[in-house]
């Protein structure tokens, strides 16, 4: 009666063995992935605080995807880099002008919808 208690016991932890190789397998490559998937969020995130343009997002993090795999630096130095070698990445800033609809100039380009509405 032992020795079957003995064969099974070494079947399961055996069995046991055997299974838990496949998970760790897959844990390493989910520890993997989530790696590879908070580096993207620190390159994007580090873009975005650095001035790109949203949608030229997607082009920045894959050179700082690139010039990271070929140099020993963070994501944030990664994407410092791709915004001072590609300028084309910023975010253009453009002034818009601004037009007050308070001023009593002729020449303001109001001038004209007031006199249509005072003359009621």
């Amino acid at each position: 009666m032992m020795d079957n208690e003995d064969i099974t016991q070494e079947e399961i932890v055996q069995e046991t063995a055997e299974n838990a190789e496949p998970e760790t397998d897959t844990q390493e490559e989910q520890l993997n992935e989530l790696h590879a998937e908070i580096t993207e969020l620190k390159i994007r995130l580090a873009l975005l605080v650095g001035g790109a343009a949203p949608e030229k997002l997607d082009e920045g993090v894959k050179l700082a995807a690139g010039i990271l795999a070929a140099d020993e630096i963070t994501p944030e130095e990664a994407a410092e880099e791709v915004l001072s070698e590609y300028p084309h990445i910023r975010l253009v800033k453009r002034t818009v002008p601004r037009i007050s609809a308070e001023s009593g100039g002729r020449g303001d380009g109001f001038a004209a919808i007031r006199s249509i509405f005072a003359r009621k």
